[in-house]
């Protein structure tokens, strides 16, 4: 049986957060000594600590001084959505404890190519880094919502392994469905197979996350060798009512066993007025033919908040489906063409977009 080590957790203190991985190693039977290890964090974009957008740069430092002092080496590395991975390491507090501990950093710009036959129609997947390169793998999401799959959580985090330039390839693959994306993120994780999981959600997001919903204390650290027995945790903790979409297609697949919850500290009481994004009232769940032809009547679409675009343009970079275009006055979409991954709601630096 899985095992997931949980906690209430109040403050992001190192010597706090520290205590609480060394017993949760212990619980799950989690070690690394004298290993090679890569730290991957969310670094969704260069946002302050203060947003909840990235991983905590405590969380970091405290994970990083254990390995150091069980004499690992130490990697970090993401790929952002459209800056540099070293711009947002600066802006997300985390270059200052990557300097401070001598990590060394990864830009996942490679090109390495992996065949897996999983359970998406793909068997080609192209990672900016090669998993197998390290002993061990740490997983650091951070606990928000998703405006496209509702959660961003372990599974999910491991699509960071794909360059920022391939990831839009892949929403424009699964266009509007999203149990074929859910199913191609599944294979990703699967090729990266992270050895841990923890999910930073002392201070997350709810609402219309992953870049611009509400910031929450929401008190939690959890932890596990299986991610998707920790995503189907959280997600039955913050009360959604069905799986959703990574969990859902999991589960059809036997991916999702039982797991035994272990209390590290304090019991866990998770936030009581949890709100999920407000595109998953209408975008989740429906039929594939009345998906199609409800699409531009139901389905909530990406719309500019009236002052707030600076027409930098991150918009039309990061839209699979090229359905954004910015002229002299104003930014326009083109519903025909949107697919509703709302990439351009996720990565707009300005927050000017809304669903």
């Amino acid at each position: 049986m899985e095992k997931v080590a949980v906690g209430k957790c109040d403050s992001y203190d190192i010597e706090t957060l520290k205590n609480f991985f060394h017993d949760g190693f212990r619980e799950v039977g989690f070690t690394a000594v004298h290993q090679k290890v890569l730290l991957k964090p969310n670094l969704l974009s260069g946002k302050s600590p203060e947003q909840a957008v990235t991983t905590r740069p405590e969380f970091v430092r405290a994970i990083s001084e254990l390995l150091l002092d069980s004499s690992c080496d130490v990697y970090i590395g993401d790929s952002p959505g459209y800056e540099s991975t070293e711009k947002v390491l600066l802006k997300s507090g985390i270059m200052k404890v990557a300097k401070d501990c001598g990590l060394k950093i990864l830009s996942f710009n490679k090109k390495i190519t992996k065949k897996y036959q999983g359970i998406s129609p793909y068997r080609e997947f192209i990672l900016g880094e090669e998993p197998g390169d390290f002993e061990t793998i740490i997983n650091l999401p951070k606990l928000k919502t998703h405006v496209m799959m509702g959660l961003t959580l372990g599974v999910k985090n491991t699509f960071g392994f794909i360059h920022a330039l391939d990831k839009a390839k892949w929403h424009l693959r699964a266009g509007t469905d999203k149990m074929i994306f859910a199913s191609i993120l599944i294979d990703i994780h699967n090729i990266v197979k992270p050895s841990i999981t923890i999910v930073d959600g002392i201070i997350g997001m709810d609402g219309d996350g992953p870049g611009s919903g509400r910031v929450r204390n929401m008190g939690l650290v959890a932890l596990s060798k299986n991610a998707f027995v920790l995503d189907r945790y959280i997600e039955q903790l913050a009360g959604i009512p069905f799986p959703l979409p990574i969990t859902s297609k999991a589960k059809e697949h036997h991916m999702v066993p039982d797991c035994e919850t272990i209390n590290v500290g304090l019991p866990v009481s998770f936030v009581d007025d949890f709100q999920m994004p407000g595109t998953m009232d209408t975008n989740w769940n429906l039929p594939d033919m009345a998906r199609k032809v409800l699409k531009n009547v139901f389905i909530k679409k990406p719309k500019l908040k009236k002052g707030l675009c600076k027409g930098c343009g991150v918009c039309t970079h990061v839209c699979p489906a090229g359905a954004i275009s910015i002229n002299e006055k104003a930014v326009l979409f083109d519903y025909k063409k949107c697919i509703r991954c709302y990439c351009c709601h996720e990565m707009c630096p300005e927050e000017a977009i809304r669903v």
